[in-house]
Parts: C-alpha cells; structure tokens; sequence
C-alpha cells in the first residue's frame, strides 16, 4: 500500500464519520427540543427556529474540512506507520471537533463579538468557551465512539485493499 491510498481511505472513512457524528448531534438536539416542545415538526426543524444557524453551518461545514485533512493524517497513521487504530481514531475524532467547532465560533466571533470587546460581556466567554465547552460536554462520547469505528474501519479496509492487491498480484 502506498501513502496515496492510506490517504484516500482516511480521508473517505473520516467524511463518513464527521457525517454520522453531524446527524448524531442534530437527532440529539431535536430529541432535546422535542421532550422540552412536544412538537415533532419544531424537533426535525430546529435549526431553522435558532438565530445563529449560520455559526451552526459553518461549524459543519468547518468540522467536514478537518475531517478530510484529518482524516487523511489518520489513514497514514494507521495503515503506514501502523499505529494504533482505536487511540489514532479518537485522536483525530476529537481534534476534527475542537477545530471544526473553532471555526464556527470564530465566524460569530469575527460578525458580532468583536464589537462587544471592552463591552460589559466577555466576547471570548461568549463566542469560544461556551460553544467549546458544551459541544465537548455532549460530544466526546460520541466522538470516542465514532472515533473507534473510524480507526477499526480504516485499518479493516486496508487489511481489504492489501489482500486484493495480493491476490491480483498473484495472477
């Protein structure tokens, strides 16, 4: 196996893992809404019913892009330098959350709290360590188990992709 492929079964198992974590986060939101609401429509759509949707966006949309580079990172770990699957994974599981969080708080941070510098509230309080700390409050259970998946998946697919190779090798 080369570099470019450890790479690309990274990068692709990430995708698909960030994407789980992202629908794991929303289901749990609209699951909190709906017991608070009792409405099942305003659980499914919550996220047209927040005003800062668009730090939400761009922190997925944030978390997606580190999970590709991170993802990449991880499939060279596991597959090349043959690290260990289940720490690689949570590893980078929980570096994709921080950064990909990080992203989406410095966008409301960048359009509204730099206004409120010197202001009577702390915009780093508001914008970076409350964000921060309850998307790692409800996410690092996730994100371990995720993480694992991720791990075990990559290394199972290049053990796949090396048995193939041999095989055709051997023609």
């Amino acid at each position: 196996m080369d570099t470019n492929t450890a790479k690309h079964i990274g990068q692709q198992l990430a995708m698909k893992s960030a994407g789980v974590g992202l629908l794991i986060a929303y289901v749990f939101f609209g699951w909190v809404i709906y017991s608070w609401d009792q409405k099942l429509v305003h659980a499914i759509f919550w996220i047209f019913d927040v005003e800062f949707w668009y730090h939400l966006l761009i922190g997925a949309i944030g978390l997606l892009t580190m999970a590709y580079f991170f993802g990449r990172q991880a499939g060279v770990e596991i597959l090349m330098k043959r690290r260990n699957e289940n720490f690689t994974g949570i590893k980078y599981g929980v570096l994709t959350l921080v950064t990909g969080t990080l992203l989406g708080c410095s966008v409301g941070f960048f359009l509204e709290g730099l206004d409120d510098i010197g202001g009577m509230s702390n915009p780093f309080y508001d914008y970076y360590f409350k964000p921060l700390y309850w998307v790692m409050m409800f996410g690092i259970i996730p994100v371990i188990i995720v993480g694992m998946i991720f791990g075990k998946q990559i290394k199972r697919k290049g053990k796949k992709f090396d048995e193939q190779n041999a095989n055709v090798n051997e023609r």
